[in-house]
């Protein structure tokens, strides 16, 4: 779908907010002052309601709800940009917005400039869109949360060598980050819920041939998010235990999206 006007001038002026808070922000960072949530509210919060105003106009449009990969970027940026703002108001992690906005600012002015050639589907029921936006939405937090582990894992290691990385003495502390870190797993396996249950419920068949390796996969990730916030919870699991199963457990979603699209593509389409 070509971008109608109204998307444009609201995409354009979301991709200007941002670019400014990313520079007040980088400007902070060389200055070495710290980045508070003031600093970031300023241009970050326009340009992340336009951003989401943009994502509803790149989705619901005329012809139908529109899927395709340049609209599901702008939806995925958005959550992430979004997500990390509402973060920051209750913990202290806006620095984090440096390296989010410009992800977000790329996903944008992709939409905006390129033609997707993806078919809006018409035929997609309230119930139906509740499933994929559900899915949607707890995957890119999710694959959010498995970018933040690795983060993790780069900071354990980088306090315990000599010479650290300089990008990563820039990011909140180890504790302030894990903290994000377990907000992002409880978001995310909060919708991953709603998926899955809104799966079984209206959908016809979640054990059909096509599906079946989608469904038992991703209901083992949703286990393996259960037992480690479960574990963090009353066992205080965390550090290298909490990377490794957060990163196992998005995997296995990995595997079984990308198992699902093997099936349906490759083995049910050469019979």
């Amino acid at each position: 779908m070509i971008a109608t006007t109204l998307e444009l001038t609201a995409g354009l002026a979301a991709g200007v907010c941002y670019l400014l808070a990313a520079i007040t922000l980088a400007r902070r960072v060389n200055q070495a002052k710290p980045i508070t949530n003031q600093a970031a509210m300023g241009f970050a919060l326009p340009g992340v309601v336009l951003h989401g105003l943009v994502a509803y106009l790149a989705i619901d449009t005329p012809e139908g709800i529109d899927l395709g990969i340049q609209s599901s970027a702008v939806l995925v940026t958005w959550v992430m940009a979004a997500f990390v703002l509402a973060a920051s108001t209750h913990i202290p992690v806006a620095s984090l917005l440096i390296l989010v906005l410009p992800i977000a600012l790329v996903a944008l002015l992709t939409h905006l400039t390129g033609d997707s050639s993806v078919e809006a589907r018409t035929q997609l029921s309230p119930q139906l869109a509740l499933h994929v936006l559900s899915s949607i939405v707890a995957y890119s937090i999710l694959f959010m949360a498995a970018c933040q582990s690795l983060v993790l894992a780069l900071q354990e290691r980088n306090l315990r060598g000599r010479q650290g990385i300089a990008l990563i003495r820039l990011l909140p502390p180890l504790e302030t980050m894990e903290t994000l870190l377990f907000s992002m797993l409880w978001a995310g396996i909060g919708l991953l819920s709603i998926s899955i249950i809104s799966g079984f419920v209206y959908l016809d068949d979640m054990f059909a041939q096509h599906v079946v390796h989608h469904t038992v996969l991703s209901s083992a990730a949703w286990i393996m998010y259960a037992v480690l916030l479960a574990g963090h919870y009353y066992a205080g699991w965390r550090g290298p235990r909490a990377v490794r199963w957060t990163l196992f457990a998005f995997a296995l979603l990995v595997l079984g999206y990308f198992g699902s699209k093997f099936v349906l593509e490759i083995i049910l389409q050469g019979q």
